[in-house]
């Protein structure tokens, strides 16, 4: 059944570029991988900016949440050519701990805890968070003269040229060089989570950057997990997100709006790209313009890659999902929770469990 679904969708070939058909992980890791990623910069998301190495200063270092968690405010200054823009974080980790595993979250707020980030909970598990809110990097805007846009853009964005959403991924990995340098984190086990349009980063971000050992892309839905093609009637399109968000991604990608045969990937590429790491989607049944399905059936094609380094990929049943399922016991994870369009407790607890397991 599920074979069928996916033959409907008419998907870019993962293994066929430029006429040649890719047979092995060599050859992927060769070839496969630094096609896919330019061609998702190029026609996608934008080219990310040359890496800056910022101060880092923390300012306030306490013991919180019952005694269990040091909590320190850790801020990144960036300088390019005179511009400076300072990123203040949150570094929260159980007290008196070593070879911590870490969620880098990039959140809506900077709320500590938030109500998309149980902080506590997090603790409990014996995870670290180290979260940003986005609007801190550069804001949820056409404004690209502020932040860390307004460090390296200039003038009218060029067609290749990042949107918002490289911004915000490019931030992620500035705190991943951070916590390479800690001595209470197991740098092994460090990835990174986010809600809607932050699932979408943290995605990218995982894509893109393969120290991050795993990543759970929370209802993402169009341009993050979810298959561009075949949308649902009521699932959110191209069309869609160029028209309200266009600057969250390149502007190439605006002509792909109604278009989406043309688009020279789908989202199942970027999802691939973190293979053979973790990565681990939730979706929500009431969230319908996220589009599950397209979600879940972007999971079984990519897993095609896990397969060719001798992985399991999505492990699951030969239908799409209904409400209540949890696939989480290969690399690549699909949950379906009753409910509206949220990260919850309950997908923190999916996630965490999961982790726990194979990290």
């Amino acid at each position: 059944m599920i074979e069928n679904e996916l033959k409907k969708r008419n998907l870019p070939d993962l293994f066929y570029i430029d006429g040649k058909q890719i047979k092995t992980k060599e050859e992927w890791e060769k070839i496969g991988k630094e096609y896919w990623r330019n061609i998702i910069q190029k026609e996608g998301y934008g080219f990310y900016p040359p890496i800056v190495k910022p101060e880092i200063c923390t300012k306030i270092n306490r013991v919180d949440f019952a005694g269990k968690a040091t909590w320190e405010e850790v801020y990144f200054t960036f300088n390019v050519d005179g511009k400076t823009h300072t990123v203040p974080t949150n570094l929260i980790y159980p007290k008196n701990k070593k070879n911590i595993p870490f969620f880098i979250y990039v959140n809506f707020r900077p709320d500590i805890p938030d109500r998309l980030l149980p902080v506590e909970e997090i603790i409990d598990n014996g995870f670290g968070i180290f979260s940003v809110c986005h609007n801190d990097i550069s804001t949820d805007n056409g404004d690209f003269t502020n932040g860390l846009a307004g460090l390296f853009q200039e003038g009218e964005r060029k067609e290749c040229d990042c949107g918002k959403i490289v911004y915000w991924s490019y931030m992620a990995s500035r705190m991943m060089d951070y916590l390479q340098t800690l001595e209470q984190v197991d740098k092994t086990r460090i990835g990174i989570s986010g809600h809607s349009r932050l699932g979408k980063t943290a995605l990218l971000t995982a894509a893109f950057d393969e120290r991050f050992a795993f990543t759970c892309p929370n209802n993402s839905g169009c341009s993050g997990v979810a298959l561009s093609r075949g949308c649902c009637e009521k699932g959110e399109k191209v069309a869609d997100i160029c028209k309200t968000f266009p600057y969250w991604f390149c502007t190439n990608y605006h002509k792909y709006a109604d278009n989406e045969q043309s688009l020279p990937f789908d989202q199942h590429c970027l999802v691939a790209l973190v293979a053979p790491r973790l990565v681990y989607v939730g979706g929500a049944l009431e969230d319908v313009w996220a589009d599950n399905d397209s979600q879940f059936l972007s999971c079984v094609e990519a897993s095609k890659v896990w397969k060719m380094y001798g992985k399991d990929g999505l492990i699951c049943p030969d239908r799409l999902p209904v409400c209540g399922d949890v696939f989480t016991e290969g690399e690549v994870g699909f949950h379906l929770r009753a409910g509206t369009h949220y990260q919850s407790r309950e997908d923190w607890n999916v996630y965490m469990s999961a982790l726990k397991k194979k990290l």
